[in-house]
């Protein structure tokens, strides 16, 4: 191990932070710095004793050595990082001015680095080997850490970070890359003739999405957010059932939210209510795209013929419904054929043409072609069952089947 560090500080001069970085691995308790300086004397005190050591003397320098007599020129800059670590806290100052805008309570820090400091520590360790090593990266990362702990008091966390900070030591530029908040909830859609999300261009004058993110984006001083629904119902189509949702605030500016201030004021609309709003991890998202409820739907139809009898429609009861993707969204979802089952269904007759049904349906199963027959793109369907053309329907989602 001596000869590794009269080695190292025979090229020329290394500061504390680098040549103690190279032996990080042995004794704990220490920092770099603190061990090169360890390191730095014992190379001194074996000189001091009179040992012949061929080293870059400006290593020693401000050293007091009692029996030998060394001329040592003053320091130039570091070999490996170029007095890097002697500047870290002027570049903390870039990182604070920029963490300033934001509420946070943790955050992660990292570093891209200069081709010239990955190049010489390349060097280094080809010349002398990783045995016992810390990478400079990481060396600075938990610096830059370090400081930015103790200005601003907050926590360094490395799962789950409300900031990641990226800081580029080509151009000390600093990039924040801001966690979303995850709002987890339930919401109706009362109205017909509104999407559930925001659509590029403004057809509809709203959306689901921009009623409930209102009064999220006040409170965090955010710009957009992401909306992730259970399914979705159509345009025309209202969910008078509760259809689970996770709404993802973007760049949130401020994190502490009053979700009872968002439920009053969300609720005070006509056309969304939304209840059992909660902050979720991100994972929610997934569970919650990919759940697999039933959903009950109540279909107001109208035949263009009388309706004489509805029994064969009992058929459809506990049935496989063999479903090739709909002509009204082949334009945006692949031809594919999927089946389906319809678990339960009632009917009544309102007139001559018009019936109400009441159907249960495993999730994924498309209701309106269920009704219609998709030009037989659906079999079997309502339609073929009763030989019936349907002339409209008026559908509602009046329950989703989740496990809560």
């Amino acid at each position: 191990m001596k000869e590794k560090i009269i080695e190292i500080l025979k090229k020329g001069y290394i500061c504390d932070n680098c040549l103690g970085r190279q032996f990080a691995q042995l004794l704990s308790g220490l920092d770099n710095e603190e061990r090169g300086k360890v390191l730095r004397y014992f190379i001194a005190m074996s000189l001091d004793s009179g040992e012949d050591i061929d080293v870059d003397n400006s290593n020693f320098f401000g050293i007091n050595f009692h029996n030998k007599k060394i001329k040592m020129s003053k320091p130039k800059r570091c070999y490996v990082c170029s007095d890097l670590f002697k500047e870290l806290k002027k570049k903390v100052k870039l990182i604070i001015k920029e963490l300033k805008k934001y509420e946070y309570k943790t955050f992660l820090i990292g570093c891209k680095l200069t081709p010239e400091l990955y190049e010489r520590e390349q060097e280094l360790w080809n010349r002398l080997g990783i045995e016992w090593c810390e990478s400079i990266k990481s060396s600075i990362n938990r610096e830059l850490g370090k400081e930015v702990e103790k200005i601003t008091g907050r926590e360094m966390n490395r799962k789950m970070p409300d900031i990641t900070i990226e800081f580029d030591l080509n151009n000390d530029k600093v990039k924040l890359n801001v966690r979303s908040i995850y709002v987890l909830g339930k919401y109706q859609k009362l109205t017909r003739d509104m999407p559930q999300t925001k659509w590029k261009k403004k057809i509809f004058k709203t959306s689901v999405q921009e009623i409930i993110e209102k009064p999220l984006l006040k409170q965090t001083a955010s710009k957009n957010t992401s909306f992730h629904g259970s399914g979705r119902e159509d345009i025309n189509v209202r969910c008078l059932g509760w259809r689970p949702f996770v709404i993802e605030i973007i760049n949130p500016i401020k994190r502490k939210i009053d979700l009872k201030q968002v439920l009053r004021e969300v609720n005070k609309s006509k056309k969304v209510k939304i209840k059992k709003l909660k902050i979720v991890d991100k994972n929610v998202v997934r569970e919650i795209k990919f759940a697999d409820y039933d959903k009950t739907y109540r279909a107001i139809v109208e035949f263009e013929r009388s309706v004489l009898s509805l029994k064969k429609v009992d058929e459809l009861k506990n049935t496989i419904i063999s479903q090739k993707t709909p002509i009204r969204v082949l334009k945006r979802r692949s031809d594919k054929m999927r089946r389906r089952k319809v678990k339960d269904m009632k009917y009544k007759l309102l007139n001559k043409k018009k019936v109400e049904f009441e159907i249960r349906t495993q999730s994924g199963l498309y209701v309106k072609e269920l009704i219609s027959g998709d030009e037989g793109r659906t079999e079997p369907s309502i339609s073929s069952l009763l030989d019936n053309k349907v002339k409209k329907i008026e559908l509602d989602v009046i329950k989703i089947h989740d496990k809560s």
